[in-house]
């Protein structure tokens, strides 16, 4: 019996302290961080010149065929003269299958240091913009800028000038304000591109010369595949924060 007793007297003591903690914790809910937002939705289409047409939309003959072979030599070309992002953009398109295709934005500002500073501007205005809004003290707020668009040229890339051209990216992110004095923010980089080839442009790949439409044509026969270029980097963190901050330029990947 005495056993039995302090049996009961344990349970109605744990029984006590676990509702005290419930409710000091309902009084005193423990707030979540706030998270990085997802990747904006897609950019629309433009009214025209993205693409050539519906796939497989015409019947596809030998010289078509021939067509393909041609382009599968252009992309080893490319490779040959270490334009690797254009020889895997274009053997993903004659590969056929329309899968997005990832392509990280460390590697693209590795080779476009121009795009990079583009980044660290957008994340720079995007971060000082919520750290602002917040009202008082401390507290947290997210951002998540619109799509702005960048053109690799021949002059700053001539691997990614071929590989994707133009494209999209934006920045999302969080600004934390731990005091009147300071703060930290963390966001990612996102690239978003449609991997197309529209009639009246040509192009010039080491020896070879070609016309847009001759390679948009594969897609019109089926025997190419127009995609999706998509991306998003890993985590860049800066700590502390304030407006006022010059932040350092995201990560390539490496060491920079």
């Amino acid at each position: 019996m005495h056993c039995t007793n302090n049996f009961i007297s344990l349970l109605t003591l744990a029984a006590t302290l676990l509702n005290s903690h419930i409710l000091s914790t309902s009084a005193n809910p423990v707030r979540r961080a706030l998270s990085i937002p997802p990747v904006p939705a897609d950019p629309p289409k433009p009214a025209d010149g993205d693409g050539i047409g519906p796939y497989a939309s015409q019947d596809a003959g030998w010289g078509d065929r021939l067509d393909k072979a041609k382009f599968y030599a252009v992309a080893v070309a490319a490779g040959e003269i270490n334009l690797v992002n254009a020889e895997r953009g274009m053997r993903h398109y004659l590969g056929n299958s329309g899968d997005d295709l990832n392509i990280s934005p460390e590697s693209i500002m590795s080779g476009l240091p121009e795009f990079r500073d583009a980044v660290k501007a957008l994340a720079q205005n995007q971060a000082a913009a919520a750290y602002k809004a917040i009202s008082g003290a401390s507290g947290e707020k997210t951002f998540s800028s619109s799509w702005d668009t960048f053109y690799a040229t021949k002059d700053m890339s001539w691997d990614w000038y071929f590989a994707i051209g133009g494209f999209s990216y934006s920045v999302t992110g969080v600004v934390t304000k731990a005091s009147a004095t300071g703060g930290s923010m963390k966001y990612r980089v996102h690239v978003f591109d449609r991997y197309n080839w529209d009639a009246g442009k040509s192009v010039d790949i080491g020896p070879f010369h070609f016309e847009d439409t001759e390679l948009g044509n594969l897609h019109l026969k089926g025997l190419a595949r127009e995609y999706t270029v998509r991306g998003s980097s890993e985590v860049n963190e800066v700590d502390p924060f304030t407006p006022t901050t010059v932040i350092p330029p995201p990560s390539t990947g490496g060491r920079d």
